[in-house]
């Protein structure tokens, strides 16, 4: 996003300044100012934003956990009426991008719901504008977002609403620490403000969608819950490596679950071309980026250790977390009480899901 763009966006009184913050930016962003990699830095973040003068900011984990609740029910769906297997997320549009051209075969096995992005765009255009009962129009809406593919998947003609963008703007890690050096703000000095309500609280699992098997963990959660099996009955340590294809195996009741998280796209091929394989998952993982997220192309530089780092301060986040489940998420449990209805309902699969491109990859 231009900055000049959003600085006369600031100016202009008659719009609302709404910005979303990723999970991945509030361990990395503090690099840029001299804190050590991994440092949580939410709340530093999120006064900041308020110092560029955005009137709410909302939390993209909050987007995480209402995609994990619809992503959940999807599987679940699936298991009963027998439904395309493995499940591919859809949080990652490096991911979406990759599957549509070079295996567009798989593009049915991909989740419908919209990435934890879209998701927070949509709503805050929907939900929240109805709430402040002003027009969708009136609300710029700017994500923070770890990765420059964002900016893309921004402006793809599929995830609009009425054909007008739910996204106006988006800035990576590293173009929010640019702006605010430009506008001499440090982080250091910065107040410490918290989330607006309505979509600022976020489960620990919607915290570690940021790192690699953190979408998974997430899931896993979640469908456990569903099926009253007590989180701590699955361990989930073999989730959180950084090794490029990993996998783990579990009952759910009666079904026997397998999933696959692939760390990077350059691990996907040995997992995608394996036929055999892939009849034997239920889920499938693909992040784009190396640690997912925290390792994102919009990041500042990233090495081994530092990615190592910034999970680690996400799964810190999780572990302070009182609540651990997306759908055990109090305002989650509002959006479907008072706009949703139910996870899957019409209105949720109209505003909250999305279809994909088959691309014809011998037409290159």
């Amino acid at each position: 996003m231009r900055f000049e763009i959003l600085e006369r966006a600031v100016r202009d009184k008659s719009i609302l300044k709404v910005a979303q913050l990723a999970p991945a930016v509030r361990v990395s962003l503090g690099e840029m100012f001299g804190f050590e990699a991994g440092t949580i830095l939410t709340k530093k973040i999120v006064g900041a934003l308020k110092e560029l003068g955005f009137d709410y900011i909302f939390d993209t984990s909050f987007g995480a956990d209402v995609a994990i609740v619809e992503e959940s029910k999807e599987l679940g769906d699936r298991l009963k009426k027998g439904g395309i297997f493995p499940m591919i997320n859809s949080c990652c549009p490096g991911t979406i991008s990759f599957l549509e051209h070079a295996y567009p075969d798989l593009v049915p096995n991909i989740a419908t719901v919209k990435s934890p992005m879209e998701v927070t765009g949509v709503l805050i255009k929907t939900y929240f504008a109805e709430k402040k009962k002003i027009p969708p129009e009136k609300i710029l809406s700017v994500a923070v977002m770890p990765c420059i593919i964002k900016k893309a998947e921004a402006f793809r003609p599929e995830l609009r609403m009425n054909g007008k963008l739910v996204i106006d703007g988006v800035l990576t890690t590293v173009e929010l620490g640019e702006l605010l050096k430009a506008k001499k703000i440090d982080l250091k000095n910065c107040k410490e403000r918290e989330f607006d309500s309505l979509m600022g609280v976020a489960s620990g699992a919607g915290q570690i969608f940021g790192s690699t098997g953190g979408v998974s963990e997430a899931a896993i959660r979640n469908y456990a819950h569903m099926n009253n099996i007590p989180i701590e009955k699955i361990d989930t340590k073999q989730l959180r490596s950084f090794e490029g294809v990993r996998e783990m195996e579990f009952s759910l009741g009666e079904k026997k679950i397998k999933i696959a998280i692939i760390n990077s796209l350059r691990n996907a091929n040995q997992v995608l071309n394996d036929s055999d394989k892939m009849k034997e998952y239920t889920f499938i993982e693909i992040m784009a980026c190396l640690g997912g997220c925290v390792g994102g192309a919009g990041q500042p530089t990233s090495t081994k250790e530092i990615l190592e780092k910034r999970r680690a301060g996400l799964y810190s986040i999780d572990a302070k977390t009182k609540i651990k489940i997306s759908s055990e998420n109090p305002e989650v449990k509002k959006l479907y009480e008072e706009f949703l209805g139910a996870p899957r309902s019409k209105r949720a699969l109209r505003i909250l899901h999305t279809g994909f491109v088959r691309t014809c990859v011998d037409c290159f």
